[in-house]
């Protein structure tokens, strides 16, 4: 992209034409692509179209006078009007033709772009804008309604500009011939413009909450099925259905309440337009009565009033899909207008990787602290294990030194640096996470190795994949490195997909590895490969491990103990045995629990056997 738009702040509910100047802005987001003037040209082309149908009327107008005034009709002025019909058939063809191309051309540029404009934002925001969302609406906002909105540029918009283009002609002809007649054609367009706005305005927000109450049932669609092995396992099919359907309901719910509450204001705002025929007539007549007007006049007159309110009721059947695309743009400025955590104006350099947390607090939700004033330092390659009771906030502490989040007190510096005060692009070249729950992108085995560093060779990926114990039982997959992974890597098992995780991590080479232990959830046979690859991973690294199996452990230079968002112990593993503080409790807790066995189920084992 080669230009940036600011986007103002997100309503709820706006005008027209603040819709139109929404558009407008978000057009300008890719200056290079000339997409302003595609619109543009959409637009003009289109009330060319309907101009060009002006000429036929016009044509029939001139036949009209002529013959009201008594004159013959010889083949002269018959070929002079087969002309200028010939000559409004290829105008409307033609302008057709490039308002179609025009709009479609910008419709799907504008899409494409907003797409990547919408990711781009997404990737800076920190994950509590995530988490705090369905999935599922996300979704939404780059699917249905990018598509309105593509509606809206390729259809909408163009039929709006029709619409406008032969009542201009026919109220400037009107206004020539006669004002007083032009005036009360405009009689019934003047009282119609408040029904429509508040008509509009109605629309909106229904519109709002109709697609709010699609992406959540969008949401509960991907729950449903993502969930559909618990919820077989648990034969929960019936409960599973429950909240798709409760969210589909609502989303009828609210459509035909829509169509309900808009029926009237709609029949309404059509009859008092169409209150101008009978208007435009009394006019015309009394007018030619009174001998202000000929009667080429009148006929005139009669003929075009129909042809003056036609394209404006037209305009009842885009007003809906213009309030949904209003609706939809309040959703995609939902994300974009999204605050993401500040760049630094001059980024700063670290003096090497030791990782120091200094008085650091922060918060998911006001209120409550999840860490309060922790100070920690983490010398450059050395291996620090965090340990902890659930919910004591180890994994925040890899988060924040990841900046998923920034903290709300203290600061964390990498090499002397806060990690505030870093460009974006070099923190995350500084760090590399092994998350426990492994994600894989859909593609091949290469693809998702490479994926740490594009332009990676193949012999750099495998390498990275023999230093992670992966290399061997990827060749024995059907196309070896091309293999397709399925989505998640639903077609390897967790050790795979966590050799793969590493083998990406290795291939990156950050100096400094995040570990969520990555051993948690994996079979012994596995673990011994998994851990094996670690050692290759965190060889000469700034290692800080989140420990949820205590043997793991016991190597580490120091081990820091939390406890209710603070650094209850820290030392060696010897050390903090013989203090018998919390981190021994936890050990003797750990010890027990792996001696312990159900006695119930052993002794039917044993009954079994005899």
């Amino acid at each position: 992209m080669t230009g940036q738009t600011t986007i103002a702040p997100s309503q709820d509910v706006r005008s027209d034409v603040d819709s139109l100047r929404r558009v407008w802005a978000l057009a300008g987001l890719q200056r290079g692509k000339g997409l302003r003037g595609k619109v543009l040209r959409g637009i003009l082309y289109r009330f060319f179209q309907s101009l060009s149908l002006g000429l036929a009327f016009g044509a029939m107008i001139w036949v009209v006078i002529d013959l009201a005034a008594g004159q013959v009709l010889d083949w002269a002025r018959i070929g002079q009007v087969c002309a200028i019909v010939a000559v409004s058939l290829i105008g409307q063809t033609v302008f057709s033709y490039l308002s179609a191309m025009n709009a479609w051309l910008a419709s799907f540029e504008l899409a494409s772009d907003l797409r990547l404009a919408i990711l781009d934002h997404l990737r800076r925001l920190p994950m509590g804008f995530h988490l705090a969302r369905h999935k599922g609406d996300t979704v939404t906002v780059l699917t249905s309604d990018m598509q309105m909105l593509e509606s809206f540029l390729s259809d909408a918009l163009p039929r709006i500009a029709q619409a406008f283009g032969l009542p201009v002609i026919v109220l400037g002809y009107l206004a020539w011939r006669d004002w007083p007649v032009a005036l009360a054609a405009l009689v019934s367009i003047a009282l119609g413009l408040p029904l429509f706005a508040w008509t509009s305005r109605r629309l909106a927000l229904l519109g709002i909450r109709r697609q709010d109450t699609q992406a959540e049932a969008g949401a509960r669609m991907i729950e449903y099925v993502q969930g559909m092995a618990v919820i077989r396992a648990f034969n929960r099919l019936a409960k599973g259905e429950e909240s798709f359907r409760a969210a589909l309901a609502d989303f009828r719910d609210i459509s035909v309440r829509m169509v309900m509450q808009l029926t009237l204001p709609l029949v309404l705002f059509g009859a008092v337009v169409s209150l101008g025929v009978p208007l435009v007539m009394l006019a015309a007549g009394a007018r030619n009565l009174d001998g202000a007007i000929d009667t080429g006049t009148l006929v005139t007159a009669l003929v075009l009033v129909f042809s003056l309110y036609s394209p404006l009721l037209a305009l009842i059947s885009v007003m809906e899909l213009t309030r949904m695309a209003d609706a939809s743009l309040t959703r995609i400025d939902r994300i974009m207008t999204a605050q993401s955590p500040p760049l630094p104006v001059s980024p700063k350099e670290p003096q090497g990787f030791a990782v120091r947390f200094e008085n650091a607090g922060f918060s998911y939700v006001a209120g409550k602290p999840v860490l309060t004033d922790m100070s920690f330092a983490v010398p450059e390659r050395t291996m620090t294990a965090v340990v902890g009771p659930s919910g004591s906030g180890k994994s925040t502490v890899l988060n924040l030194l990841a900046r998923f989040w920034d903290v709300d007190e203290g600061r964390i510096t990498i090499g002397g640096v806060d990690i505030r005060e870093m460009s974006e692009e070099r923190l995350n070249s500084l760090i590399t996470v092994v998350f426990q729950d492994v994600f894989l992108f859909t593609g091949t085995v290469f693809d998702n190795i490479a994926f740490a560093r594009p332009g990676a060779t193949q012999a750099e990926v495998e390498d990275a994949a023999k230093a992670a114990c992966a290399h061997d039982f990827i060749m024995l997959l059907p196309q070896g490195y091309q293999t397709r992974i399925d989505e998640g890597g639903g077609n390897l098992s967790g050790g795979e997909r966590q050799r793969i995780s590493i083998a990406r991590a290795i291939l990156k080479g950050a100096p400094i590895v995040l570990l969520d232990e990555a051993t948690a959830a994996i079979d012994p046979t596995n673990e011994r490969a998994v851990q094996q690859a670690l050692t290759s991973l965190v060889a000469a690294k700034t290692l800080i491990v989140v420990a949820h199996k205590l043997g793991t452990i016991r190597a580490a230079d120091q081990i820091l103990v939390v406890g209710e968002g603070r650094i209850a112990e820290s030392g060696s593993h010897d050390a903090l045995m013989a203090a018998g503080g919390r981190y021994s409790n936890l050990w003797n807790a750990r010890a027990r629990s792996e001696s312990w066995r159900i006695e119930g189920h052993s002794s039917n084992l044993a009954t079994r056997a005899h």
